[in-house]
């Protein structure tokens, strides 16, 4: 448990009801570092409304890694203003809206969640959309504050599993029993009762070698996982300086950590040389740098990023860019 307040931050990714799905409100440190279209990657929202509360962690951040806990709720006409109705509010086609919200804390893992961290979250998810369906044509991605979280937190380095020895018992030698009594002549003499068996080196080495293969496994189980998905995370704006190095950048997903050997693909320029680079489980960000045509107005690059082991995935991404 930590001693001191850890802070989350709310966020809410979301449509409107002519608008597709996009970031509403992000965590003012991802707005900083240009990174909050991994809200809307990280919290998949392909799971019926009102469900259980989801987790996702998200490594390799410029902003750092981050613990992000969500779920959707199918909004109602009492969420806008307070009204009695029922039913659900619906876009242009019909369709009912749902709102991605929740809270991102940063280097923690969450151990106990607490409800009034979600409500926190809630309300303050409610008040940006409101402002985002008065105006969705005009309205900017609004950033949201700090907050103090009242679930129970932990270093997020603290939740990986550390190996323990198992304890054997008293490594002590136990005394030689006291020499029997003589036995008197004629006496019958019994079988000798079973006792401790004797040491034996070829066994000792043998449980040395098994424990030590036992620890290996355990240890390094984890190092063969699969890619499942690729993604490409939007930039803040389509408009950027051609003069400087672009950077893209992009989602690998893991069911397992593992090791990935990758390369960048370009209709601009030539494929990268192999990259290898190992990734815990869950989203890992990676990302690269072009060099744009500093005399043209717009770009249009279409990139590539393409897993080779430990199988085979891909993604890519269309920009239509405008040189400032």
């Amino acid at each position: 448990m930590s001693d001191h307040p850890v802070h989350g931050w709310a966020f809410l990714v979301a449509r409107g009801r002519r608008k597709g799905y996009q970031s509403l409100l992000v965590p003012d440190f991802l707005v900083q570092s240009n990174e909050y279209g991994v809200l809307g990657q990280a919290a998949s929202g392909d799971f019926p409304p009102e469900g259980a509360p989801r987790f996702s962690r998200i490594n390799g951040l410029a902003a750092g890694d981050v613990t992000v806990v969500y779920l959707t709720q199918r909004l109602t006409p009492a969420d806008l203003d307070g009204s009695p109705a029922g039913g659900s509010v619906t876009d242009e086609f019909g369709r009912p809206l749902d709102l991605l919200y929740g809270f991102v804390c940063r280097g923690a893992d969450i151990i106990d969640l607490q409800q009034a961290d979600f409500a926190a979250a809630r309300a303050e998810a409610l008040r940006t959309y409101q402002r985002f369906l008065a105006d969705e044509s005009g309205f900017m991605v609004e950033s949201s504050r700090p907050f103090i979280l009242r679930s129970v937190t932990a270093p997020a380095e603290q939740q990986q599993p550390v190996l323990e020895p198992t304890p054997v018992g008293d490594a002590t030698p136990a005394p030689y029993p006291p020499s029997p009594p003589p036995v008197p002549a004629g006496a019958a003499v019994a079988a000798p009762a079973p006792g401790r068996p004797a040491f034996s080196p070829v066994l000792a080495a043998a449980l040395i070698v098994a424990v030590s293969l036992i620890a290996w496994l355990v240890l390094f189980r984890g190092d063969d996982g699969k890619i499942t998905k690729v993604n490409f995370l939007e930039p803040s704006s389509s408009k950027v300086f051609c003069t400087a190095p672009f950077t893209l950048r992009a989602t690998v997903t893991a069911d397992a950590a593992t090791k990935i050997k990758y390369h960048w693909e370009s209709n601009i320029f030539p494929p990268s040389e192999q990259l290898e680079q190992s990734i815990p489980e869950g989203d890992s960000i990676l990302e690269t740098k072009v060099d744009l045509d500093d005399n043209a107005d717009r770009v249009e690059l279409t990139q590539a990023l393409v897993v080779d082991e430990p199988n085979n995935v891909s993604g890519k991404h269309d920009y239509h860019l405008t040189c400032e």
